[in-house]
């Protein structure tokens, strides 16, 4: 079995799994309110969002209910990001998921798991940038880190003359001279999440492919697994990523976080992120992308579920929640998602969201 059916396969079970759980995200209306809007099903939005973009979901739902303060509170549920997705993707109608915010694009296998279960008109928007960064205690040392001497610090095996052999690295200063000489302690967000795969998929990854044993594993799979697997040997910590911060506050000297540009931001001064590969992230360096490790947050709408002009529909309100979450009020250079840790697409990117938000362009599904 490939791996690409293996994810397949593990979305699907995730789908059926929560499409049946899918009622408790629900608050169906009253049975006056039921009367009063025979065509509208619902009366507020579902919204799922991957753990690590809840903080976008919740300040784009606190734009709109400023800016509709009629309209009922949308309900919003965290999971981790493959089951979000799963969730999203489980079926069309007044139990499952109007919109899905997450900090990765739909993979083309959770596409086909939509359109398999009748998701076949999602809309897709772009509406900003975030990263990944590596961030210490303010006080603590502040090494400048290669993302090749990141990978040698975590990974289980390091490379030698006759192959692979268990990572014995105790501090910093055994892997490349001139780093100092304090241990390596690492706290890195849960496998599962969105922040998890970004940092395996532009760090790891990145610091591993140069390695000369890695370049000669035939097997993409294989050589995969080579970059990510990590030591268990007690230096590394994986905790979910809305933990990382109160953890790494708590830490010994010089542990360093796999956290996120957003976490950084709202420390106020408590975290300091490092440079990368010379490159530190700022906005000006994600937004150019000098700073590699970037992600891209997606919102994802279903349009089966929005009212249409006659007024029938699952519930209404998905129109404005995607003018409100494309707005400049929302992403552009002063929006309120800067709060988030954020960084503005480009002016003719913005604005081509905002099209694709008001015509509520859809993507293939099948």
């Amino acid at each position: 079995m490939t791996r690409m059916t293996r994810k397949t396969d593990l979305l699907r079970r995730l789908g059926a799994l929560f499409g049946a759980a899918a009622l408790s995200l629900v608050a169906l209306p009253s049975g006056a309110l039921a009367q009063a809007r025979p065509t509208i099903l619902r009366d507020r939005l579902t919204i799922v969002a991957a753990a690590n973009a809840e903080r976008v979901a919740a300040l784009v739902t606190q734009g709109f209910l400023e800016r509709y303060p009629e309209a009922a509170a949308p309900v919003i549920q965290a999971l981790p990001t493959s089951r979000a997705v799963a969730l999203f993707c489980a079926g069309v109608g007044v139990a499952m998921a109007d919109m899905l915010v997450t900090s990765r694009r739909m993979s083309s296998s959770a596409r086909e798991l939509c359109g398999a279960n009748g998701v076949e008109e999602a809309v897709e928007l772009r509406l900003g940038l975030g990263a990944v960064v590596l961030a210490v205690r303010r006080g603590d040392p502040q090494p400048t880190l290669t993302t090749r001497q990141v990978y040698e610090a975590l990974a289980a095996e390091t490379a030698g003359e006759r192959g692979f052999d268990a990572n014995r690295a105790i501090v910093w200063s055994q892997l490349t001279i001139g780093l100092p000489n304090e241990q390596i302690r690492f706290i890195l967000p849960a496998i599962g999440s969105g922040l998890r795969e970004l940092f395996e998929d532009t760090v790891l990854e990145s610091g591993c492919r140069p390695v000369r044993q890695i370049r000669m594993i035939f097997e993409a799979g294989f050589r995969r697994e080579k970059c990510i697997t990590l030591r268990v040997d007690g230096r590394v910590t994986e905790l979910p990523a809305s933990e990382i911060t109160a953890r790494l506050v708590a830490s010994p000297r010089g542990t360093i976080a796999v956290t996120s540009f957003d976490d950084v931001t709202r420390s106020g001064g408590n975290l300091v992120a490092l440079p990368l590969d010379d490159v530190s992230p700022t906005r000006n360096s994600i937004a150019s992308g000098e700073y590699e490790p970037t992600r891209t947050i997606y919102l994802y709408a279903k349009r089966q579920h929005a009212r249409t002009r006659g007024g029938v529909g699952v519930v209404r309100g998905i129109a404005e929640f995607l003018d409100e979450a494309t707005s400049e009020a929302s992403v552009g250079p002063t929006g309120y998602l800067g709060q988030a840790g954020l960084v503005p697409l480009p002016t003719a990117d913005r604005l081509a969201q905002r099209i694709a938000a008001e015509r509520m362009t859809v993507i293939q599904t099948r």
